[in-house]
């Protein structure tokens, strides 16, 4: 087990370690000859089992894959002190409380408290150091610890899977499965690798490997003040130094890399650098960490994709590259999509009219769900996707799960052939991933719309829709306007005009082309391998010119084991478009009859998306239903405020169950019920207009004041105390979806988001309405003012209305599904998957 990671070297400083390494390699057996070579960053932990396979935690306790095929790190979740390789790429991991976890190829599964250490080999042992010194074996079958006797506070397993200790008192200890052997000297540290070579760290700080002929620890001079330390395969030394150094002796190399690059490139993380291992012949690799700087952008782990260090020859062309000769046209996909991106590897990704994540899937020809709601999208030269959400935050897949690129805020984004990232601002500002990728930095242009060419130069669409190359200072403008664009790993530069039609870039490079999408209206285009692109139609159908082959085969496991989300927190920013005039979205959504015989006939029903799960409606004479997914109906809820016939105008509901009520009878003010005990909250002067509970359980209320003032106040779930949200004056209506992104209707009833410093409408030009909710994925639906349903289309920045629906009260569940009041009788619907 040991460590990883802060403080980036230089890139030549890399090759000389690459260089240093493969004549460690060819060292002389002499132990006491070996040559130490200082590896860039700091350590905390590190684990490197017998068959190669290596784990790192982070400074922040975060773990890290090594990746032998592609020789870099792969990100995990969680956050721990200890980790350990096992089996099968599964390995074992202590967090900060003592809690022993095992990863299952999809999450970490506790497996026991109070522990100070664990060790596990490629073949299935397992063994752990509790706090107490005491010693447990995994039973796998049982998936229960046995306990061993002994004492230990580290431990390590040699070739037969028996264990190594280092005792609370320092002693070195072997265990044979029958009895325990006392070595001389005392350690801090043990390690065992390769053929049984058994590595500790003394008191001294001394790096000592065990001599069994001799039954003697010979120190291996070179390094000092060490006090952790590992073993390769090959039964090489690394140690970790008290100020953090990692100091190794053999290089970690799969046995087959596939290098990609002739020098060392570096992927950024804040306040992180993961450690480097290296091929005989190349340098792979390094993660460095960047300073915390702005208005530049700190990129995560492994945020941005490798980027070509020297001119591509023929010879080594991509056959991505390489433009078809063949005729374009377009195939209907019949399924539905706002926008598009596409990857230099074939990667289809997309996102539905709520902003939901798609992957295209060649097997099924459809589009299947991915974690994920953003309103931009972007592919690496990996697949993964990239994207920003709907309040301006960016997002990173990193193959396992979604990391947010803290402190980056966009409009925009784009990713080229050879691993460029660029970003717009809302002001039109553009921002790319630095030479020595450690942060994006403003670069000469503009554009509210950015597409990356393959040698990473800037397209863009300007804010009056002029297309621009900006390869030069100043960007060259080309006579041409456009609310779409997109550059193919081949080149080749598409668009969208602003009169809608599909248009290619010409061989002489300054003027387009149109290109037929018979029967079809385009919208938006992205470009795949060999100049092959997708269209969205205007009516949002995906059309595809091309399938491009790839391997499918772990596009579901990825779905299903991503970690994190989309939500993200901090510094937000306005996303802009360029507009598509001439077209009115409208989706057709089926509905079902809920049940609700238990409300009372002549009240339209009022409906809350409760934070503990449950659907409610309330009322007057009727009372408080909660649905019953089994009974498929509403079911009578007892509550006080219920049973009592309260004249509740506006409720939401709590994780813990907490009813939060406008109640306008017998009382009027704003009340919380809770175990049927209800409670008044009050603002001086104010009397309440409107509440939403936030899916993290913070309160908002609109309290009106004396010269018709309407002021939003907030109460933290760990505080009693209201306090003003901000010092906007115009609100009718409020709902907050996740990240707390808050949306109100304004008493012009026109609809807004909070950009985190002010309120600004949405669309731009303004969308009226009389009520809004937003779901715990944060979709969000509105009635119009003609009593319309409309949902929130981040992708085109519009409201789509849903066909033939007429509705007085929304609400919306946590699939992103709405439920709506329709009429008094009460009618309650909700929309059909």
């Amino acid at each position: 087990m040991k460590g990883v990671c802060s403080i980036a070297r230089a890139i030549h400083l890399m090759v000389l370690v690459a260089a240093l390494f493969v004549s460690a390699h060819a060292r002389a057996q002499d132990r006491e000859t070996i040559t130490w070579t200082k590896l860039p960053g700091t350590a905390v932990d590190l684990s490197i089992n017998a068959v190669g396979q290596a784990y790192a935690l982070a400074l922040d306790g975060a773990p890290w894959r090594w990746d032998k095929v592609e020789q870099r790190w792969r990100r995990m979740s969680g956050k721990f002190v200890r980790i350990t390789a096992a089996e099968g790429n599964r390995p074992w991991a202590i967090d900060a409380d003592g809690v022993v976890m095992r990863y299952n190829g999809l999450w970490w599964e506790d497996k026991d408290k109070g522990v100070a250490d664990v060790a596990a080999d490629a073949t299935g042992n397992v063994y752990s150091a509790k706090r107490d010194g005491s010693i447990k074996k995994w039973n796998p079958l049982r998936s229960e610890w046995q306990p061993i006797d002994g004492n230990a506070r580290r431990i390590a397993l040699d070739s037969g899977g028996h264990p190594w200790v280092v005792t609370t008192s320092g002693t070195i200890r072997s265990y044979d499965g029958k009895a325990w052997t006392t070595f001389s000297g005392n350690a801090l540290d043990i390690a065992v690798g390769g053929t049984d070579a058994v590595v500790i760290a003394d008191t001294d700080g001394a790096v000592r490997t065990f001599n069994a002929a001799d039954n003697r620890w010979t120190v291996v001079s070179g390094v000092a003040d060490v006090v952790a330390v590992a073993v390769t395969p090959d039964g090489g030394p690394w140690a970790v130094t008290r100020d953090g150094s990692i100091m190794a002796t053999s290089l970690l190399a799969a046995e087959e890399v596939k290098v990609k690059e002739d020098r060392a490139q570096e992927a950024t993380a804040p306040g992180v650098t993961v450690p480097v291992s290296i091929a005989p012949v190349s340098v792979a690799p390094v993660e460095t960490a960047p300073p915390v700087t702005a208005p530049p952008v700190v990129v995560p782990p492994s945020t941005a994709p490798t980027a070509p260090t020297t001119p591509r020859s023929s010879a080594s062309i991509d056959p991505a590259a390489v433009t078809t000769k063949s005729n374009i046209t377009f195939v209907n996909t019949r399924k539905s999509v706002a926008s598009i991106a596409i990857g230099k590897d074939g990667s289809v990704f997309g996102l539905d009219a709520g902003g939901k994540v798609l992957r295209w899937s060649n097997a099924r020809k459809t589009f299947d769900s991915f974690p994920g709601t953003l309103v931009r999208i972007a592919v690496d030269p990996e697949g993964n996707p990239w994207g920003i959400s709907a309040l301006g935050r960016v997002f990173r897949h990193t193959g396992q799960l979604w990391k947010q690129i803290v402190g980056a805020t966009g409009s925009d984004i784009s990713i080229g052939a050879d691993g460029t990232v660029l970003i717009t601002d809302a002001s039109g500002a553009l921002y790319r991933l630095n030479e020595e990728q450690t942060r994006f930095q403003k670069i000469t242009g503009s554009g509210i719309l950015v597409a990356a060419d393959p040698d990473g130069n800037p397209w863009t669409v300007r804010t009056d829709k002029l297309v621009q190359r900006c390869d030069t200072s100043p960007c060259t403008v080309l006579a041409q306007k456009a609310v779409s664009i997109s550059v193919g790993p081949d080149g080749s530069v598409w668009v969208v005009s602003d009169r809608n039609l599909l248009m290619r870039l010409k061989a002489d490079r300054k003027s387009f082309e149109v290109v037929q999408t018979a029967g079809h209206t385009p919208s938006k285009v992205a470009v795949g391998p060999n100049g092959y692109p997708w269209v969205v139609s205007g009516t949002q159908l995906a059309l595809a010119s091309n399938y491009f082959e790839r391997d499918e085969g772990g596009d579901r496991t990825t779905a299903a084991a991503t970690a994190g989300n989309t939500v993200g927190t901090g510094a937000t920013e306005t996303v802009v478009t360029a507009e598509v005039s001439g077209f009115t979205f409208t989706k057709t959504m089926q509905f079902e009859t809920i049940n609700s015989d238990i409300l009372s006939s002549g009240e339209w029903a009022k409906l809350s998306i409760g934070n503990d799960g449950h659907i409610y409606a309330y009322n007057m004479g009727g009372g408080m239903g909660r649905y019953d997914s089994n009974q498929k109906k509403f079911i009578s809820k007892s509550t006080f405020a219920g049973d009592n016939s309260y004249d509740l105008t506006d409720f939401d509901v709590a994780s813990n169950g907490d009813i939060w009520m406008y109640e306008l009878n017998p009382n009027t003010g704003l009340f919380r019920e809770r175990n049927r005990v209800v409670k008044e909250y009050k603002v001086t002067g104010g009397s309440v207009r409107a509440v939403s509970v936030a899916p993290d359980d913070t309160l908002y209320a609109v309290f009106s004041f004396t010269g018709g003032l309407y002021i939003i106040y907030k109460k933290l779930p760990n505080s009693e105390v209201l306090t003003k949200f901000s010092n906007d004056s115009d609100v009718l209506d409020i709902a907050v979806g996740p990240g707390n992104d808050v949306w109100i209707v304004d008493n012009s009833n026109y609809v807004q988001q909070w950009t985190g410093t002010k309120f600004e409408k949405r669309p731009a030009n303004g969308q009226k309405a009389s009520r809004i909710d937003v779901g715990a994925d944060g979709t969000v639906y509105i009635r119009d003012t003609n009593s319309a349903l409309r949902k929130w289309n981040g992708a085109n920045n519009s409201f789509d209305v849903i066909n033939n629906t007429n509705i007085g009260y929304v609400a919306v569940d946590d699939d992103g599904r709405p439920w709506t009041s329709v009429d008094n009788t009460p009618t309650i619907k909700r929309a059909k998957d």
